[in-house]
């Protein structure tokens, strides 16, 4: 039980949620259909825990060299550390579902007022 908690605490830290809010946020404004939220949060998952972190290396001066140290490391320590990407792609997936929620509920009355107020056609 405290591995679970451990991991849930590393996928969920602190300083990563406000970029996975803003990651997810802008993924659900792509999503149109239920059925591709997975291959989305694949993509977020991906931009989350690869994307970002090598680009903000390369935007604060790092070397090329320690850049793709960063990348092999990502890759060799992908095995051991799968429970934390089941964690975020899970808390990635339930984010830019209440993201969708949202922008559908904000949305929706706006479109049936319109279609409320549409004229009758008239029949001759």
């Amino acid at each position: 039980m405290e591995d679970l908690s451990y991991i849930i605490g590393l996928g969920f830290s602190g300083t990563d949620v406000w970029r996975a809010v803003i990651i997810s946020f802008f993924a659900a404004m792509l999503v149109r259909k239920r059925k591709d939220m997975v291959r989305m949060t694949l993509l977020a998952l991906v931009f989350d825990r690869i994307i970002w972190p090598l680009t903000d290396m390369a935007f604060s001066g790092a070397s090329q060299t320690s850049i793709m140290g960063a990348l092999s490391a990502i890759i060799e320590t992908f095995p051991t550390e799968l429970g934390l990407y089941v964690v975020r792609y899970a808390g990635l997936y339930v984010l830019i579902t209440m993201f969708m929620l949202l922008r559908r509920r904000i949305h929706t009355p706006a479109l049936e007022k319109k279609k409320a107020k549409a004229p009758r056609p008239a029949y001759s």
